[in-house]
């Protein structure tokens, strides 16, 4: 069940509509929704879920806004969520040319890798970061 939210015509999942409403009630506005997972929280089952882009059992979620990037574990009762700002982030580098559907962002001297279940999706958040990480060295 999906359901397409105002902010942009992204397409919400069911699971995710609660920490949409509070990211609209933030100020935030919708980018980006890809299945996805962080490699620093997944087990190694978790990791060969999403690599083989097992969509009937997607446990995590990418949630790109316009100020933010979100890692979302939905729940029952609630959301557990990791934010990073995207002023913060420094650099996004394809890992092992994105045979995995694997991408590193750098956060100072730290780094984490994201899984994408689907290729494009992470193809699409790369040239975004790029984007902005550009628009700020030449600003």
């Amino acid at each position: 069940m999906t359901e397409i939210m105002d902010a942009g015509g992204i397409e919400v999942p069911g699971k995710l509509k609660r920490t949409a409403k509070k990211l609209a009630a933030a100020g935030e506005t919708l980018v980006q929704i890809a299945p996805a997972i962080l490699h620093s929280r997944a087990s190694e089952q978790m990791l060969a879920i999403a690599r083989m882009g097992m969509l009937d059992k997607i446990i995590g979620y990418l949630v790109t806004t316009d100020k933010c990037i979100h890692f979302v574990r939905p729940g029952l009762a609630w959301d557990s969520v990791q934010t990073v700002p995207l002023d913060l982030i420094d650099d996004v580098e394809y890992v092992q040319e994105f045979h995995s559907n694997t991408l590193k962002i750098k956060v100072g001297d730290k780094s984490d890798k994201i899984i994408f279940y689907e290729d494009t999706q992470g193809i699409r958040f790369y040239q975004h970061l790029k984007e902005i990480i550009s628009a700020r060295k030449k600003g």
